[in-house]
């Protein structure tokens, strides 16, 4: 009798430990990381993140148009204003929009005016991120801002998911969407301090890491005197991206068409092109390998059935009914590839292998977009807008130029307009998905 009571007494003490020290640690993480939504809205914050000290305030690591809660927008508060419209749009880089002058959200904030009365285009937007982050932030974050319609942008050119990897219940231990993290439901500010501060998330996904200056680095490399150019770009890639590649092999890749890959980022138009580092990957994995890629639009239906479409509807699909439960409209955008425009499609002929990613990536929209369609999930697809015009779409990284974005941010504010003047009801979205 007396060891089962020591047995009991131990248990419950050791209980009472870990309870205390795990709650001990959150509490200490409080006095390091940034206050909620901005530790829930992506724990992985870019390298501009600086240790942070209690009580928050304004930071150093906050790039010029961040926040407080560590996205690019005006500050705005959780309670949404009196007799405002509030509209969230959530997506990745293309959304956050850090190349241009103004934010996908901002440009539309500024053209929708006061159109309706007053309107709020919350930018909700993480560049790196895709759809299981894009459920958890609207899920954890974007349903307490209360919002009049959410906007979910996603992106071809790599927003859709890897087979496997679609909608499941089943959190990671550590992960940079707390939402979806073990660690993260019961202890969101250490989970954040540990991925943003230890980075193991990216440990526990074996991701390997360029050089802390990398883009200062680029930078320097293509702008230096002409003759210099593509040596160091060719070394740099030797170095830290394909050291088991021969330099003759990487300069024969990089230099075609009279060496465009390093002159392109000097200032044309207005807009300053960046060579960024995981463009090699992009340009070299595919240029020097030999598996099977599409030889055209129409051979990409060959090679897009392996399951990406339906991993990445399938959080999306999860996302509306979050949406749905609380009578709120979803807006899917689908946000293509940069070849609908002739000057990007041009500038990466001499790489069709790599251009070849373009074809599949365009095909998996389609598909999206019809299963969405049979889905009645309110869908908008920009490629008719955009398509043949050129300038809309930046060279080295495929993100929207100015007039690229100007085009998407007419397209968006022609949405929510419409939607002003005849917004979805529950039980219309409820007859639109067939229930």
């Amino acid at each position: 009798m007396l060891d089962r009571k020591r047995l009991a007494f131990g248990a419950v003490f050791g209980a009472i430990l870990v309870a205390a020290t795990l709650a001990g640690t959150e509490f200490m993480a409080s006095f390091y990381v940034p206050p909620w939504p901005a530790h829930v809205i992506s724990a992985r914050q870019p390298a501009r993140v600086r240790l942070l000290s209690a009580p928050f305030k304004r930071q150093p690591w906050m790039a010029d148009g961040d926040n407080s809660w560590a996205t690019r927008d005006q500050e705005r508060t959780v309670a949404k204003p009196a007799g405002t419209k509030r509209f969230v749009f959530v997506g990745d880089s293309f959304v956050e929009s850090r190349f241009t002058p103004l934010s996908v959200p901002a440009a539309v904030q500024q053209r929708l005016g006061n159109t309706g009365g007053l309107t709020e285009a919350v930018n909700l937007a993480v560049g790196g991120t895709d759809p299981r982050s894009y459920y958890f932030r609207i899920r954890d974050v974007a349903m307490e801002l209360q919002p009049d319609a959410v906007l979910l942008f996603i992106y071809a050119g790599n927003d859709f998911m890897s087979p496997g990897q679609g909608y499941t219940i089943w959190p990671k231990l550590v992960d940079e969407s707390p939402g979806g993290s073990l660690v993260g439901s019961i202890m969101p500010r250490t989970n954040w301090l540990i991925v943003n501060r230890f980075d193991l998330s990216a440990f526990f996904r074996s991701v390997s890491k360029a050089p802390a200056n990398d883009e200062a680095m680029l930078f320097a490399a293509v702008t230096a005197p002409p003759e210099e150019r593509m040596k160091r770009i060719v070394a740099y890639a030797k170095t830290y991206r394909f050291p088991d590649l021969p330099e003759a092999r990487i300069a024969e890749v990089l230099s075609r068409g009279d060496n465009r890959f390093a002159s392109i980022a000097l200032p044309q138009d207005g807009e300053q092109e960046y060579l960024l580092d995981w463009m090699f990957d992009t340009l070299m994995s595919w240029e020097t390998t030999d598996y099977d890629v599409a030889k055209s639009p129409e051979d990409a239906a060959r090679l897009a059935g392996g399951g990406q479409v339906e991993a990445t509807l399938s959080w999306i699909e999860a996302t509306e009914q979050v949406l749905h439960r609380r009578g709120v409209p979803l807006l899917v955008f689908l946000a293509p590839v940069g070849s609908v425009d002739p000057d990007y499609a041009d500038f990466w002929s001499p790489w069709p292998r790599a251009y070849s990613w373009n074809y599949l990536c365009d095909e998996w929209t389609s598909r999206l977009a019809a299963a969405l369609g049979k889905d009645g999930i309110r869908t908008v697809d920009p490629r008719e807008n955009l398509r043949g015009v050129r300038g809309t779409y930046r060279k080295l990284d495929g993100h929207w130029s100015q007039k690229g974005e100007a085009i998407v941010a007419d397209r968006v504010t022609l949405e929510l307009r419409s939607l002003l003047r005849s917004p979805m009801t529950p039980s219309q979205t409820e007859a639109g998905r067939g229930h």
